[in-house]
């Protein structure tokens, strides 16, 4: 969720806030933006190395082309966490099939160090302030049906079930040692809809 600045906090401070920087009551501040390019090598050194080594520019190149926004959450020019808010809505079915018009959030993810501060949830009005601003009414997630922290976190957002019941996603990748992983995760899907 996005903060007010709290009293007696103006000048550059303030116009952080309206460039995206996040400034809770207890003034912890975060930027969460999209990716730029120079950022790269960064995201491969502090930013869930291990899953995701080498896929941060995969990503980069799909915002490029206008598929999604990678968003990442900054603190101390380090980022702590990233989601990525996908224009061509869900890949993976039911949702792919059956939301048409519906922005899509995929792989939201903060470092443990900074969960339970508000880093998800700003990255998620983030993500829904973009989708508003480019015409969705609508826009979901898949959230896997062992994390009912995260989907405690959706629902006090606003975000309802879709009513595809439980449904699997998976895939695989390559790890930081270059060894091939598989994931398999089963999953509900939650939609909000976006006031306009």
């Amino acid at each position: 969720m996005w903060f007010s600045p709290p009293r007696g906090i103006g000048g550059d401070r303030l116009a952080r806030v309206s460039k995206g920087v996040g400034v809770s009551e207890s003034g912890f501040a975060v930027e969460i933006r999209a990716l730029a390019a120079d950022e790269l090598p960064l995201l491969d050194a502090h930013l869930d190395p291990e899953r995701l080594a080498g896929r941060h520019s995969e990503r980069l190149a799909q915002q490029r082309r206008g598929e999604l926004t990678y968003l990442v959450a900054w603190r101390g020019g380090l980022p702590i966490g990233h989601g990525m808010a996908r224009w061509t809505g869900a890949r993976d079915e039911p949702a792919a099939s059956r939301l048409t018009g519906c922005a899509h959030i995929e792989d939201l993810f903060v470092t443990p160090r900074y969960r339970s501060r508000g880093v998800g949830s700003r990255i998620l009005a983030r993500a829904e302030r973009l989708a508003r601003e480019r015409g969705f009414g609508r826009i979901g997630l898949a959230v896997g049906i062992d994390n009912p922290r995260a989907r405690a976190l959706y629902e006090r957002g606003g975000y309802a079930d879709a009513g595809f019941g439980e449904f699997e996603i998976g895939g695989t990748y390559q790890n930081m040692r270059g060894e091939l992983r598989r994931w398999r995760e089963a999953c509900v899907y939650l939609v909000k809809r976006l006031a306009a």
